[in-house]
């Protein structure tokens, strides 16, 4: 067996090109964590095909069954629909909204 007191010769061609593609690896691993993260921070039951659900920026809308957009997350906070209306609070101050997001 042969000792070396240093490293092997490193090819430094080789060396750029392989951190290039770990460092491309990377991001393109966070990107796709990020875009994969949590779409929802809380979700409340359905109700009346409608459920009230929190954005991770904090804000409450309506989802419908596919959960596609109904009302847009604008909310501080919103209840589950009963009725035909929901109890919603925005500006600090509660109130009831009808399916479409208009205000009773």
């Amino acid at each position: 067996m042969q000792l070396h007191t240093r490293p092997p010769h490193r090819n430094p061609t080789m060396s750029r090109i392989l951190f290039s593609a770990l460092f491309i690896l990377s991001l393109t691993t966070l990107t796709a964590c990020e875009s994969t993260g949590p779409k929802y921070r809380n979700v409340r039951s359905y109700s009346e095909g409608l459920a009230p659900v929190q954005t991770p920026g904090g804000r409450w809308g309506f989802v419908n069954e596919r959960q596609e957009w109904v009302i847009q997350p604008k909310f501080e906070d919103a209840r589950e629909f009963q009725g035909g209306k929901a109890a919603v609070r925005q500006n600090g101050k509660w109130g009831f909204i009808n399916k479409r997001g208009e205000w009773l």
